[in-house]
């Protein structure tokens, strides 16, 4: 299979690495991380210790082919930019597969590609950028998959990410699952990245009643557009996760130590401000991206 990661920052640099023992992979990132790939190979660390060489490119102008698939992995406010560029040069009969966080990346590319073309990923594996060529896969977790329309690419797809490692299953429901991720989500990433902390550090007394209320305030935004969560199942999810990954730092705290703009209004600010149409009033998200806004701005 041709695969094209648009994006192989930590994450998309994992799972594009591990795909590529099977499969024709080219990653797509920053020059300075791509050069180094191509003088010495990927190196990744951690869970997996091991260096792939595999093709790797800066410029979507370098990619001389055309892939099966196209797997976005950029931060969900570089996402329309990502569908734009790969339907100039693509155009729009690919498929084309989110693998990142946010609620809103699924609405921006229904509006550019048909449903059958699209699908969605959501992963609990933890990548963390060392430098230049080289990631630690700080913990492994779990991956799901699943399409707008049913679609026999899907199997095929689900079939490499086992064949390369991820333990991955197919959703028959991923616009529920996308809402589920993002509810950990923005229980985890807004907290870490405002006091600096590692995610294990959630379980603290105070931090955790805070999380608790923003799982029960998001559910009820969800349910304010047709998807049902249970509280207790999504708490027990969420504490699943922080703690399969407690010793890890959070992609928006990553962010905040890099400098760079997060993803608070695909996760928080989204639903806070789909709240206010479905008339919940999301006090606790609103706060929530309003700090981290802060944070963005003193870093």
């Amino acid at each position: 299979m041709r695969i094209l990661v648009f994006g192989a920052g930590a994450i998309g640099s994992l799972f594009g690495a591990k795909l590529s023992k099977y499969n024709n992979v080219t990653l797509l990132g920053r020059e300075e991380h791509i050069q180094k790939i191509r003088e010495r190979g990927l190196i990744i660390r951690g869970k997996t210790r091991a260096i792939f060489h595999l093709n790797a490119i800066s410029r979507l102008e370098d990619y001389k082919t055309e892939p099966d698939i196209v797997i976005i992995t950029v931060k969900s406010y570089d996402t329309d930019t990502a569908l734009k560029n790969i339907i100039d040069y693509f155009g729009k009969d690919i498929y084309v597969m989110s693998l990142q966080n946010g609620l809103d990346n699924v609405e921006k590319m229904r509006k550019l590609f048909d449903e059958e073309k699209i699908i969605v990923g959501l992963t609990t594996e933890a990548s963390l950028f060392l430098k230049p060529g080289e990631i630690e896969h700080t913990g492994r977790g779990k991956t799901t998959i699943g399409s707008l329309k049913n679609t026999r690419f899907l199997e095929q797809l689900y079939q490499e990410f086992v064949k390369a490692g991820f333990e991955t299953r197919i959703s028959n429901n991923i616009e529920r699952d996308v809402w589920r991720k993002a509810i950990v989500n923005a229980c985890i990433n807004p907290l870490t990245a405002i006091f600096g902390i590692k995610n294990g550090v959630l379980k603290n007394k105070v931090l955790s009643e805070i999380v608790r209320d923003i799982c029960r305030e998001s559910i009820e935004v969800a349910r304010g557009v047709g998807i049902e969560i249970d509280y207790e199942d999504m708490l027990r999810e969420i504490w699943e996760v922080i703690d399969l990954t407690s010793e890890n730092l959070s992609s928006m705290l990553q962010s905040i130590i890099k400098g760079r703009k997060t993803e608070i209004d695909s996760i928080n600010g989204y639903i806070y401000n789909l709240g206010k149409k479905v008339g919940v009033e999301a006090k606790i998200n609103k706060l929530l991206t309003e700090l981290v806004k802060i944070r963005e701005e003193f870093k």
